[in-house]
């Protein structure tokens, strides 16, 4: 599997050439664009000159061997504003096929808890973007969030199911799912297998969505792995542990980002033995 990390371990507002020239340094040489850390007003991805800010992106990450192949959206699928509107073409620019947009879990200042009126809500407003999507060749992933129906992996693979299209899919958040006291074991429940991973640690128990480097909560790694493996996951690690590197002196990112490279590392080579071993 590649290995991919979040743009993210960088503050808001964090320049995207050194966010790009540090995590090159480290040793990632797969990327996901955080765009919903790029929707301030002074945030070239918000200026006039959005697309060149995106070409100049691209060309600095292909001069250092560095390729985007995820990013995360702003809002959620229901939104329709210009930081939404955007991802799309500047994924095409970037060379990103996959885009994370958050599905609607709230209706009117309410929690929406039924898993057949999230499904409904959500196709609705999932269809309204594909024509964004397929003019750009990305593909929406819907993921697994932290209310209502939302909290539940089988809801958003049914809403992919609902929505039937080769441009959409879903992405399932370890973080979010252990938060929830959801066993990683519901994979094997489910019919339509995640595209993409949000791979990321806390201390379950309903606490708190910490974003720790794997092995830094209780998340079991080992029995992790071995579903993707039975499930035959084919796609990407895609860390999205960004807080301790967040919460760190500028100074000290570098030393938790090369852990957090060295922790997947570890990972993936577990899981390519176990798969070549068959």
């Amino acid at each position: 599997m590649n290995i991919v990390t979040t743009t993210s371990v960088f503050p808001v507002g964090y320049s995207a050439s050194m966010a790009l020239h540090r995590l090159s340094r480290v040793g990632f040489s797969h990327l996901d664009m955080a765009f919903d850390y790029c929707s301030k007003p002074d945030h070239p991805f918000m200026g006039e000159n959005w697309r060149e800010w995106a070409s100049e992106v691209r060309q600095e990450a292909d001069s250092l061997g560095v390729r985007y192949t995820h990013a995360h959206a702003s809002g959620n699928v229901a939104s329709r504003g210009i930081a939404t509107l955007r991802c799309f073409e500047a994924c095409r620019i970037l060379g990103i096929r996959y885009l994370v947009i958050h599905p609607l879990h709230m209706q009117d200042g309410t929690v929406i808890t039924d898993d057949d009126d999230f499904i409904r809500i959500n196709a609705e407003s999932v269809r309204g973007l594909l024509p964004y999507a397929e003019e750009n060749g990305v593909t929406i992933l819907s993921e697994n969030l932290l209310w209502g129906a939302s909290v539940r992996p089988a809801a958003i693979a049914r809403l992919v199911e609902t929505v039937n299209h080769p441009n959409f899919g879903w992405c399932f958040d370890t973080g979010h799912a252990h938060c929830e006291g959801i066993s990683m074991a519901c994979l094997r429940e489910i019919k339509t297998a995640p595209v993409s991973l949000h791979v990321q640690d806390n201390c379950g128990g309903h606490g708190k969505d910490e974003h720790l480097i794997p092995g830094d909560g209780t998340v079991d790694w080992k029995e992790f792995l071995d579903l993707l493996l039975e499930i035959g996951y084919k796609g990407e690690l895609v860390l999205e542990a960004h807080h301790q590197s967040l919460d760190a002196a500028d100074e000290n990112r570098e030393t938790i980002l090369s852990e957090l490279l060295h922790r997947a590392e570890r990972m993936n080579e577990y899981f390519c033995r176990k798969k070549n071993l068959g």
